[in-house]
């Protein structure tokens, strides 16, 4: 933002365009009007344009439900709920909790409210990476309740550079530990538009909140300069390798309705979660076939076995399938033919192998 002088004269107020004269002291004060530099996020935007609404909304609360809230802002004081010992008014409170809830896409405000202080624990992980391909972070332990994780990250500073908290955006509001994981790659890249750069420095913030009371833990603040490698362990990390649905090729040769595979790091675990629709076709699997980036990602064939069943039209008849994934000429395809078991056209494919096998 650029700061101009401001111009004094007498009798004169209100705006126009990018003016606006304000009285002070007797006198009109004419400057230009004030505009936000960066950006924001989505998530920033949402918060921004609900705080008009919530905060005119307090006005229209109730004298007992306007007293609750009293009593309740008198029992925040000095409370690190939010992350800084401070003192909040009732409609400090009403705003923040409801802007937090709105934040978290809930529509309807809380017109009275928590019955009482919610604790929300702090983030807790073992490990972390900051590279030019991974941005994770590893061994988080589910939290009890509905609680979803807010990051926030800066963009690449200087490594010299020791305290950019001020700079921190929200890349993403509403993550879950999945496997014990954060995978915050796909975010970052997302809102700040590039990959972490080898050699700059980043600053983090992790915290739960709470979306049926909007209430927040204290943050949790790392920094680090992005290089190979983990912060502890300085093992090198990768996102989890997966076939989801929009890796299928969506064609006549599409049995398979819903696919979500995933291979574990550093193991011989697959676990998977298939629905296939045969109807149309004579034959006793589901297939489809998948982009070459998906083919890829595994980087030769692999085979599997898993159970399955029919639906429920069908009485839920266990089936056993070999599941794997190959190439044909120019075509990849991802399979679950069945091994054993009683056939039907329309079921899922689900759970965890224990036996796998890589074919080169």
């Amino acid at each position: 933002m650029i700061a101009l002088p401001s111009i004094a004269f007498g009798g004169f107020s209100g705006s126009a365009k990018g003016v606006t004269a304000r009285q002070v002291g007797g006198r009109s004060i004419l400057s230009l009007k004030c505009y936000p530099t960066g950006y924001a996020t989505a998530a920033q935007l949402v918060r921004r344009g609900a705080l008009s609404k919530i905060s005119k909304a307090y006005k229209n609360l109730s004298p007992e439900e306007m007293m609750a809230w009293e009593n309740l802002a008198e029992h925040t004081a000095g409370s690190s709920v939010f992350g800084q010992k401070a003192k909040l008014s009732a409609h400090n409170l009403f705003v923040r909790l409801n802007t937090n809830r709105a934040y978290c896409g809930e529509g309807e405000l809380l017109s009275t409210p928590p019955a009482s202080l919610v604790a929300i624990p702090a983030v807790d992980f073992t490990d972390f990476c900051i590279s030019e391909n991974c941005v994770m972070f590893i061994g988080v332990p589910d939290p009890e309740g509905e609680l979803k994780l807010v990051a926030k990250m800066s963009d690449g500073q200087s490594s010299g550079v020791s305290n950019a908290w001020g700079k921190t955006v929200i890349i993403s509001p509403d993550k879950v530990p999945d496997w014990g994981e954060i995978d915050l790659t796909d975010a970052f890249k997302a809102v700040l538009g590039h990959s972490p750069i080898n050699g700059q420095k980043y600053f983090v913030e992790l915290y739960w909140i709470d979306p049926v009371t909007g209430f927040t833990g204290v943050p949790v603040q790392v920094s680090w300069i992005c290089q190979d490698g983990s912060a502890h362990t300085g093992r090198a990390m990768a996102k989890r390798t997966t076939f989801k649905n929009s890796d299928i090729v969506d064609d006549d040769q599409k049995f398979i309705t819903d696919l979500d595979v995933e291979f574990a790091q550093g193991s011989t675990i697959i676990t998977g979660d298939i629905k296939y629709d045969a109807t149309k076709h004579n034959v006793q699997e589901g297939l489809c076939h998948i982009t070459k980036e998906a083919y890829d990602r595994i980087g030769s064939n692999f085979c599997s076995f898993m159970l399955g069943r029919s639906n429920a039209n069908a009485g839920y008849m266990p089936h056993f399938f070999r599941t794997y994934a190959y190439k044909m000429g120019s075509e990849y395809r991802f399979v679950c033919a069945k091994g054993g078991g009683l056939w039907d056209k329309i079921g899922e494919v689900f759970g965890t192998s224990l036996t796998f096998e890589f074919v080169n």
